[in-house]
């Protein structure tokens, strides 16, 4: 198969340098997925902030409140109306993704 050492010694170097890239393409993307769960992890920290204060979300909050208080018979379908209905006006919901 081989007619001399140099050929053998080349192709099993290119081997073994073929693992070896691999190894550190799959260490480099490692890196790359631990830094993307810290950036949505913040994303999602960002969420339960705009959670508790931003006043656009009130409506809703309210809803949930009264359907978790038990204030209203039809408090379930109150709060599911006002998702939808927000929803169709492309407003923003507390459970809309960052990522569409």
């Amino acid at each position: 198969m081989f007619e001399s050492g140099v050929e053998k010694t080349i192709i099993l170097t290119a081997i073994v340098l073929w693992f070896a890239h691999g190894w550190y393409l799959n260490e480099r993307l490692k890196h790359v997925h631990d830094k993307l769960d810290l950036v949505l992890e913040a994303f999602g920290g960002l969420r339960d902030y705009l959670y508790e204060i931003d006043p656009q979300f009130n409506d809703e909050r309210e809803s949930r409140k009264a359907f978790e208080n038990d204030e209203s018979t039809f408090a379930g379908m109150n709060d599911m109306e006002l998702i939808r209905r927000k929803m169709e006006e492309g407003r923003r919901t507390l459970n809309t993704s960052f990522v569409r």
